[in-house]
């Protein structure tokens, strides 16, 4: 009779662990733009160590952080969400930091773009293949008067992840340009660099489709980590 009982009692206790753990999944989903508020366009970062969307979930007395990444091409989708209410913070990336409180997230499908202020423009880029050098030229303009400019870069990969993060170490020093101490942006000026063929045959050494990307480094104070802007990626087959 007391194995009997001690049966039962397992079995019970089994059930009541399973029933505790029977929690609902994901009812909900979210995607839109990081755009630029003053000119509508899709604010680009890294895909690896670029920006991200930090929520914390309404109603916990821990709650703990989720991410939300978002794409190189300033896109973002979250497939698997719960409907609540969160706060919403952004954080250490390339326009200025800002959070929104009370963020709703409705049961089914949702779609939010949210208007940021990047550090740096890049305005009127071009890059093109002229004879055996790869040109990049472009402006730029800065999101706030006290932002000032740290580096520029064109960036070269086999792949549209291109970026400060992802990129083919290049040879030459024409790809990059660095400002110390930093200085104001002029919005007159036309930036140019250059990518040689001839000194990159050993890393550009395959007839294909290279993709290419402009960055630009701003110096600001007090917002945390600061990372690359981007202009539009360029393909160009060597």
């Amino acid at each position: 009779m007391k194995k009997i009982l001690l049966l039962v009692s397992c079995c019970l206790f089994a059930l009541t662990s399973c029933e505790v753990d029977n929690y609902d999944g994901p009812n909900a989903s979210i995607h839109g733009s990081i755009l630029d508020e003053q000119t509508g366009e899709l604010v680009g970062s890294d895909m690896e160590n670029g920006n991200a969307i930090k929520v914390r979930e309404q109603g916990f007395s821990k709650p703990a952080d989720q991410t939300w990444y978002i794409t190189n091409t300033g896109e973002y989708r979250n497939n698997m969400v719960f409907a609540a209410t969160y706060d919403v913070r952004f954080e250490n990336g390339n326009f200025y930091p800002f959070e929104i409180k009370d963020f709703v997230v409705k049961a089914g499908d949702n779609t939010y773009d949210f208007k940021v202020i990047p550090y740096i423009r890049i305005k009127n880029s071009k890059i093109e293949k002229n004879g055996n050098v790869i040109t990049a030229t472009f402006s730029l303009e800065a999101g706030k008067p006290e932002v000032k400019l740290k580096e520029i870069q064109v960036f070269a990969f086999s792949d549209m992840w291109v970026g400060n993060n992802v990129k083919l170490a290049l040879n030459g020093g024409t790809n990059k340009r660095t400002f110390s101490p930093t200085v104001a942006i002029n919005t007159t000026e036309t930036y140019t660099l250059t990518i040689d063929l001839d000194e990159n045959k050993d890393v550009l050494k395959y007839s294909k489709n290279y993709y290419f990307r402009i960055g630009a480094l701003a110096d600001v104070s007090g917002v945390g980590t600061v990372r690359y802007n981007y202009a539009p990626l360029a393909v160009i087959k060597l």
